[in-house]
């Protein structure tokens, strides 16, 4: 957070050294890794921790790897990961956009509808990122009633996002 990027990463690997059994340490640095688009090193990371026994957090991990694979452009490993993410934790709402939006971009609309439903259900959940792909689903199911519905929650409880101003302008294939 403070920009220093070698003594960041000196100090993973010093935990690493430390203790090379810290799965959160290793899915950390993947995370750090990801965000600097060292995607094979960052993967390598999530792998290790993973493969860690007892490891309490998977899901976490999984949602993690599959957003930095979602980042690289890498659709198919993303959605696997995704799924797994939803599997061991449900009630993500992180896991279940994200994989929504891989599954929008796989242009597999329906099963993108399943999982947008699953964050817009729960109104303190939605956010405008998460209407937005709504409405974008259901443009590409021709379902102009519930994308006009989706777009009056939007301009409502969003009036001045980037979304709402994107739906007025009808940019649904941008």
């Amino acid at each position: 957070s403070l920009g220093d990027d070698r003594l960041a990463e000196e100090s993973f690997r010093r935990a690493l050294q430390l203790n090379s059994r810290d799965a959160d340490t290793m899915q950390n640095l993947g995370w750090y890794l990801c965000q600097r688009k060292r995607f094979d090193e960052a993967h390598t990371q999530f792998e290790q921790a993973l493969a860690v026994p007892r490891y309490r957090d998977s899901a976490r991990t999984h949602l993690t790897q599959g957003i930095c694979y979602f980042q690289a452009g890498q659709l198919e490993p993303a959605e696997r990961s995704l799924v797994r993410a939803s599997e061991l934790d449900p009630g993500s709402a992180s896991a279940a956009f994200t994989l929504a939006d891989v599954l929008y971009r796989r242009n597999e609309y329906e099963r993108a509808r399943f999982y947008v439903r699953k964050v817009n259900g729960v109104s303190e959940v939605a956010t405008a990122q998460s209407l937005w792909l709504a409405a974008r689903i259901e443009h590409r199911l021709g379902q102009t009633r519930v994308r006009q519905e989706l777009g009056q929650q939007l301009r409502r409880r969003f009036p001045g996002s980037r979304e709402a101003t994107a739906f007025e302008r009808g940019q649904f294939d941008e």
